[in-house]
């Protein structure tokens, strides 16, 4: 059943029986509208797993996830220290970003399910690349043109590609691609307005704390994520994949209006 309560702009909808009409429907409705849901009733690997499967078609493996295709983020501690791919399975604080900006097609889908939860801090952190966009134009067509050049970021490591942050798809749709990290270099054209951008993320952040059994569903195409940093134990489920037909996604996401901006 879906609810009435809210977390920060994010409504609730539980995902109790896969496949519920009034359920899907709702977060089909709220993930086009917002590009992320906050799902409840997320229990255990198999529960994740089978809620994963609904909303991906397929689930992609990942290098850090099972053969199910779930990566368990949780500290790893000194084994991963100063190995800068695998900061998501630290407790350091991670930039909103991208996930696999290095990928021809990251995938479209993130379903990051809380497990465990006794950490403090480790609240994770969305971004709306809608806002953000709004916030670019707002700033001139000089800045628009160097963060949409189609070599504006070299993404990855010997492995990576260059692409725009803001890539316009056409018909007035975009596509948001970005990360600050190890991972991420930067045209001298795009360099000067990387400030006038943080900020632009900075503003838009919102954070969302995750119980036991709720998860979030983020357009990665869309919606920057990232987290806090945390002492304490936490862990979460984490899946990635192409969206499954039913949620009606069209490419990247709609350029805001002027009054929407």
């Amino acid at each position: 059943m879906s609810s009435n309560a809210s977390v920060n702009g994010l409504t609730p909808f539980a995902l109790v029986t896969p496949g519920g009409a009034h359920e899907v429907r709702a977060v089909s409705e709220r993930l086009r509208e917002h590009g992320a849901v906050l799902l409840d009733g997320l229990h255990g690997r198999d529960g994740v797993r089978a809620v994963a499967e609904l909303l991906m078609d397929p689930v992609l493996r990942h290098r850090d996830s099972g053969p199910d295709g779930l990566t368990a983020l949780r500290d790893l501690g000194a084994s991963i220290a100063g190995r800068s791919t695998f900061a998501g399975l630290g407790r350091g604080a991670l930039a909103p970003h991208t996930d696999c900006t290095q990928a021809q097609d990251p995938p479209r889908l993130l379903l990051l399910a809380c497990q465990q939860e006794g950490a403090v801090g480790g609240s994770s952190i969305l971004v709306d690349g809608r806002r953000v966009l709004g916030d670019v134009l707002r700033l001139g067509s000089e800045v628009l043109a160097a963060l949409s050049a189609p070599r504006a970021a070299y993404f990855g490591g010997v492995d990576g590609r260059f692409g725009p942050v803001l890539e316009p798809l056409g018909d007035g749709r975009w596509h948001l691609r970005h990360r600050e990290d190890a991972l991420a270099r930067f045209s001298p054209d795009a360099v000067p307005h990387l400030p006038a951008l943080r900020e632009a993320v900075r503003r838009n952040a919102v954070t969302v704390r995750l119980r036991p059994g709720q998860a979030l569903l983020v357009d990665n195409h869309r919606v920057l994520h990232g987290r806090s940093a945390f002492t304490g134990e936490r862990l979460m489920l984490r899946a990635l994949g192409a969206a499954a037909g039913w949620l009606e996604l069209e490419p990247g996401f709609a350029a805001p209006s002027s009054s929407a901006a």
